[in-house]
């Protein structure tokens, strides 16, 4: 039997970013496998993954998430993720990051440049492919194993090389009129509550929708405003920080 099952929804496009060939190629012949993925291109380094996600811009139909590993020759995982961040054609396509173990400095570096979610180089099939669809969608995706040496990190005090600059929490704006409760600026309504209980669980903006029959747009508002009330950038460090100041539970 040859080809792609027949899938009638839209086909995530990944560009699959690695130096491990045989990775690449494995990682490639599961996703292709999936009716509703598609690898787009891959590429050995940043730089290459650079040019190939800018031609694949150019080409009108761009990449739908990168498969990202960090330590890579020529340009590394996470001054790639900051390229792409500073490139206004690029910058909206969410990076799923490949770690390991011994790679907690890395994790933390790829958490401040914007990636989207971590997930271990030996994660079992079915969990890659849920990680990719939940990250492609919009939502993230922490591997718990990586949520525990991001939270073992945040609880050390700051480095004195700059190390958690980004992560650590702020105490009060530069007025110095709001003091944080609880890691907050403000107070959480019910309904933020509920939805950052979702984000923790790696839903994106439509499951969450769904979920507490609210439109997706309203959806959006409320992750806005809980970014804000945190002081959080992504929702990555939304997830770490709910989990740091017991706004939700490591699960």
């Amino acid at each position: 039997m040859t080809g792609r099952p027949d899938h009638t929804g839209p086909t995530r496009r990944v560009v699959v970013v690695d130096d491990q060939a045989l990775l690449v190629s494995a990682f490639s012949l599961l996703l292709n496998s999936q009716p509703d993925l598609e690898v787009a291109a891959t590429a050995g380094d940043g730089r290459r993954a650079l040019e190939v996600l800018r031609a694949l811009a150019a080409r009108g139909r761009g990449a739908d998430l990168v498969l990202m590993d960090i330590r890579m020759p020529v340009l590394d995982g996470i001054a790639t993720i900051g390229a792409m961040a500073a490139d206004h054609h690029l910058r909206g396509v969410p990076v799923l990051v490949l770690t390991t173990f011994d790679e907690e400095e890395l994790v933390l570096g790829a958490l401040r440049a914007g990636a989207r979610g971590f997930l271990l180089k030996d994660v079992a099939a079915p969990v890659l492919l849920e990680a990719v669809r939940t990250v492609a969608a919009g939502g993230s995706w922490l591997d718990p194993a990586v949520t525990s040496t991001v939270l073992a990190h945040l609880g050390e005090p700051e480095a004195a090389d700059g190390a958690g600059q980004g992560l650590h929490d702020q105490s009060a704006t530069a007025g110095g009129d709001r003091v944080q409760e609880r890691g907050l600026f403000e107070p959480l309504t019910a309904r933020e509550g509920d939805v950052l209980e979702l984000v923790c669980q790696g839903l994106a903006n439509a499951d969450i929708g769904a979920r507490l029959h609210l439109a997706e747009s309203t959806v959006k508002t409320h992750v806005k405003a809980l970014l804000s009330k945190t002081g959080c950038r992504n929702r990555v460090e939304l997830i770490v920080h709910a989990y740091r100041h017991d706004l939700a539970l490591p699960g």
